[in-house]
């Protein structure tokens, strides 16, 4: 009761004691940094706290526009003191762009002009700008492109649902010295002619981060860079650009991360790349298997033949018809690959078996088996592989996860065959397809289960459920 009395008593005691600011009492550096997180709207905002809070916004380094007020943006970069800017964001909202990303859904009266935008830009350069993030619809001001202090640049199409017509534009061939710039991202952004990206590239002499996504019409895209270390190139060219001879050549020897989405063998080109730690590939095929295969097994040979050095590949090839793969197994090695990832029909998986030879995990996303003309050809059914090539079965293979296992004849097959091989294997899980049922499931984890290991410490874990994200095992010893 005591206890209670006094608890009661320090309550009573709190408050009647006078609120402290804790906050205003920080110096002006640790609220500058503070308000850095914020949007430029929203740092501005505190200026009516207290009469210290003022001018605070001022004095941060970083200015985030999001607004279609042209208005605001000129009081704002009127009143703004830092002569060095961290970041300058500026997304200008028009009349093609949806209200994602941007804090009003009001329009602005009188909406900015060309030379507005530019005039901001052009400020925040001046102002030894570091990190520049634009979205909007501008041919850019050449002076961006000879700015010596930019690290950072990213130029985005307004909103990922905007017309191919509203994008951001670069000048045709002007001069390009950005001798700090380190990350570079390009999103929907139009080219005048084809050199033009190439000439920006070879612009920036330390650049180690480069990502180009959207849609685009070149007849060639060249990609040359000697320091790059990180390249994502993930451009939806489409039939129109393969079928005109369009070509995609990527000349970086430093990469250690490449990620290239739906490219096709018979057109890209890839230099050597003897320092690639991981590449996420998409392939795809545009030539028949009843036209002449040998140029594309050559081009499909020579391009593998570039990622030999990985030590983690993600491959997918979706539903796509390819030839007779039985050169790239025969020819190119890959005894840096520790990681897979497949996502492909199964001659590919026998290929890595034979041509891994340190290979320790192994995931299958998913193996196609329902192509009709793979069917039709003889190619659906699994085909064990030469025991005395598969060298990762008997040395490295550790771990095997399959994913979407559809219960079919070729896939226990292929269950079996590895279960039986894999000597050193420590766990196997096994991810059914969430549209089977439940029977179906426990039927197959029984029968698997019978399977003959070639490894006494291999655990073998089934998934009885796994809709939603929710999976049940059963473990066998």
């Amino acid at each position: 009761m005591e206890i209670a009395k006094q608890h009661s008593r320090k309550n009573r005691q709190k408050q009647n004691m006078p609120s402290v600011d804790r906050l205003s009492s920080l110096p002006d550096g640790i609220l500058c940094h503070i308000l850095s997180f914020l949007p430029t709207k929203l740092s501005v905002a505190t200026s009516i706290l207290a009469k210290r809070w003022r001018f605070i916004w001022a004095h941060v380094p970083n200015l985030d526009f999001r607004t279609s007020f042209s208005n605001i943006i000129n009081r704002i970069m009127f009143l703004h003191k830092v002569q060095n800017l961290t970041t300058f964001r500026l997304y200008y909202k028009d009349i093609n762009i949806s209200d994602y990303e941007f804090e009003t859904d009001q329009w602005d009266e009188h909406p900015c002009n060309h030379y507005q935008l530019e005039t901001w830009i052009t400020t925040a350069i001046e102002r030894n700008v570091r990190n520049l993030d634009l979205r909007l619809t501008l041919m850019l001001p050449r002076c961006l492109f000879t700015c010596k202090t930019l690290v950072d640049l990213g130029l985005y199409n307004c909103v990922v649902d905007i017309p191919l017509t509203s994008v951001v534009s670069l000048p045709n061939l002007a001069p390009v010295s950005l001798p700090c710039l380190k990350k570079l991202h390009l999103y929907f952004v139009e080219y005048e002619v084809d050199e033009t990206l190439s000439h920006l590239l070879y612009g920036c002499p330390v650049l180690e981060e480069l990502i180009i996504d959207g849609e685009q019409t070149l007849g060639c895209c060249n990609i040359s860079s000697p320091t790059l270390k990180r390249l994502t190139f993930n451009i939806s060219f489409g039939y129109e650009f393969y079928e005109s001879g369009g070509r995609l050549k990527i000349n970086t020897p430093a990469v250690r991360y490449l990620q290239v989405k739906d490219c096709s063998c018979e057109h890209v080109s890839l230099s050597p790349m003897t320092a690639l730690v991981e590449a996420d590939i998409s392939i795809i095929n545009i030539t028949s298997l009843e036209e002449e295969n040998y140029f594309y097994t050559r081009c499909l040979l020579k391009f593998f033949d570039s990622l030999c050095n990985v030590k983690y590949l993600k491959l997918s090839e979706p539903h796509a018809e390819f030839p007779d793969l039985g050169l790239v197994g025969s020819y190119v090695r890959f005894d840096n690959l520790t990681k897979l990832e497949l996502a492909a029909d199964w001659r590919f998986l026998i290929k890595f078996l034979e041509s891994a030879a340190n290979l320790e995990v192994l995931v299958m996303c998913e193996v196609w088996t329902e192509n009709k003309s793979l069917v039709d050809k003889g190619l659906k059914n699994w085909m064990e592989p030469m025991e005395e090539r598969c060298t990762c079965l008997l040395y490295s293979l550790r771990i095997v996860r399959i994913d979407r296992f559809g219960c079919t004849e070729q896939e226990f097959n292929m269950v079996r065959y590895i279960l039986r091989n894999a000597k050193v294997l420590k766990r196997m899980e096994i991810y059914a397809k969430h549209e089977l049922d439940f029977k179906a499931k426990f039927d197959a984890l029984q029968r698997i289960s019978l399977f003959h290991r070639g490894s006494r410490e291999c655990e073998l874990a089934f998934s009885l459920d796994s809709f939603w994200g929710l999976n049940r095992h059963i473990g066998f010893l």
